[in-house]
């Protein structure tokens, strides 16, 4: 081959779609879940959906898009003042909107904003027609008033979050330059357009797309799964270790569950901070965990203190339902007879001042024995009782009616201030898909664990083989403990001296009983699945008609096609 040859074809593998489009990267979408009934979230066409780019900053620009624009389908640019259940619901009722695109502030703070609905977990708790009528959905206290359930509605068009500042102002000036009107007359072609790809593999519901992931692998020689379980992990831990091979009831033992949850949600997809509902809950329980636990192996308690952190209980409480579910069928440590009573922390933030409240059951506190325990933890909390909120605890209550309480700092309705934020640093909470499909534990999960070995654990001289193969060692006992290589804390010049922690840390799974039972529309456990995709992107170009405007991507994709053939061979 000659050089010019050569040349040719390095000109002609050089990127086509680079050439017409901006790829945006930093993007966060909505995505499909699903649950026993209903399909919620969004998704594009295939192929992806494709519109004229429009800025909605006032309620004339809403107008334009909705009826007078005269070059629909749109890609809508709005930032989160915008993003409200009145405006979406107007767009997802009009044919004149291809998609939305969400601008995030630095801030991302949006008061007044809460994609759930108004009673969570409101079909998963205990109060039902049969336990605590008065209290069932929420009749009792609307607990999340600001709720618009968002979350829960089925978009035909796809939704993104914008991440990156630099990105949003390419958007905004491809908006100015060629979209954007002049003296109110409509602008001409070239148009500035928009493409956003989330096609979903996962319809209707939980039901559907599992039975169809069970038959394709049955009879599929390459079977496609279509929606996996929402799953992770709890971590636990007790100041006295309980044996992880013995599963039932464990003889002489009677336990007090301290515990919180790990997750949040949103309505973009893993993207949840949960700073004031999940974070001050893990941190609170962290903190106690680090007061109580020297004082109790120096002056042990009567009763076993059984540290919890549940995961995926935004979902209809995932995590607390397995361990209840697992303490039943004596599959786990303990079983519900052991259980004494819980402690649950909840939101515990103090937005709003200074003052904490306790919230109790008042149907189990009809018999004597349960409200006496109540009452005698009230009297030293110096706390006054309020029915429950949506907590962990009404898991355990659907099994037995033991004595409980849990923290919160309010009485009556959330106070948190609800948020939309894409940053990359703080850690995000939302439960995932664990690891069926991601490997290890959620990062979350996995930072709770090892602060929870550091924080009750010893440290040993094991070596980092011992470490990790404890079981061939007399010395150590791995139904009892486990054990934790770590790096270590940074001297001086930089470096660190690995060790190895022995701790009663442990994980337990956090996916719906639903799925071991194949009870896909389950109205007693969570339901919740993750719909699969192929490919999540956005970008945007120049459109000379409305004609190219349709037919320009498929163009670009089949030119790359035979582009890459042509380079491969």
């Amino acid at each position: 081959m000659s050089n010019n040859t050569v040349i040719v074809v390095s000109v002609l593998c050089s990127s086509v779609e680079q050439k017409i489009y901006v790829v945006l990267n930093e993007t966060v979408p909505c995505v499909r879940l699903l649950n026993a009934t209903h399909q919620i979230g969004c998704q594009s066409s295939i192929s992806g959906d494709t519109g004229v780019l429009h800025v909605l900053e006032t309620e004339s620009d809403l107008d334009w898009i909705l009826s007078s624009g005269p070059h629909p389908p749109y890609m809508v640019i709005m930032e989160t003042a915008f993003f409200n259940r009145s405006v979406m619901m107007r767009m997802k009722n009009s044919s004149r909107v291809a998609g939305v695109a969400v601008i995030i502030s630095k801030t991302g703070l949006a008061d007044n904003f809460s994609p759930h609905t108004t009673c969570p977990n409101q079909n998963t708790g205990v109060y039902s027609e049969s336990y605590g009528s008065d209290l069932a959905n929420c009749n009792g206290t609307v607990w999340n008033p600001l709720g618009n359930g968002l979350s829960y509605e089925d978009f035909s068009f796809p939704v993104f979050a914008l991440k990156d500042e630099n990105q949003t102002q390419v958007l905004r000036k491809c908006y100015e330059d060629h979209n954007q009107r002049v003296n109110g007359s409509a602008p001409q072609y070239p148009l500035c357009a928009m493409q956003l790809f989330s096609h979903m593999h996962a319809v209707t519901d939980t039901v559907t797309c599992m039975r169809r992931t069970d038959l394709q692998n049955r009879f599929s020689i390459n079977p496609e799964v279509l929606c996996d379980p929402l799953s992770d992990f709890n971590v636990w831990t007790s100041t006295r270790p309980l044996n992880n091979s013995a599963k039932g009831h464990a003889a002489d033992e009677s336990v007090v569950i301290a515990a919180t949850r790990l997750d949040g949600r949103s309505f973009f997809w893993e993207q949840a901070p949960a700073a004031e509902g999940t974070v001050s809950g893990i941190v609170t329980l962290l903190a106690t965990i680090q007061a109580l636990y020297p004082v109790t192996q120096e002056a042990p308690p009567p009763r076993n203190i059984f540290f919890s952190f549940f995961q995926g209980e935004a979902f209809d409480y995932i995590g607390s339902s397995k361990m209840v579910y697992d303490m039943e069928k004596n599959d786990f440590v303990i079983d519900m007879n052991n259980v004494h009573s819980m402690l649950e922390i909840g939101q515990v933030g103090l937005r709003s001042g200074r003052s904490l409240w306790m919230h109790s059951d008042p149907v189990s506190r009809q018999n004597k024995s349960v409200d006496t325990e109540v009452s005698e933890e009230e009297g030293k909390l110096s706390l006054f009782s309020h029915p429950l909120p949506p907590s962990s605890f009404q898991r355990f209550l659907r099994a037995r009616r033991i004595p409980g309480l849990v923290l919160a700092d309010h009485n009556t309705s959330f106070t948190n201030r609800s948020q939309i934020r894409i940053s990359p640093g703080p850690p995000q909470f939302y439960i995932g898909l664990g690891p069926r499909v991601h490997g290890p534990a959620h990062s979350v999960t996995r930072f709770v664990q090892y602060i929870l070995a550091n924080l009750t654990g010893t440290v040993t001289n094991l070596t980092e083989s011992q470490c990790q193969n404890p079981s061939e060692l007399s010395t150590e006992n791995k139904d009892l403990f486990s054990y934790f290589w770590v790096s270590g804390p940074a001297s001086v010049n930089g470096t660190r001296e690995p060790f190895c922690v022995r701790a009663s840390v442990r994980l337990s799974k956090a996916v719906s009983p639903a799925f071991e039972l194949l009870e896909y529309g389950s109205r007693n456990y969570s339901t919740w699945t993750e719909s699969r995709w192929k490919s999540i992107r956005a970008r945007i170009f120049l459109v000379a008609s409305r004609e190219l405007e349709v037919m320009q991507p498929a163009l670009v994709e089949l030119t790359e096609t035979k582009q890459k053939n042509i380079c491969i061979s």
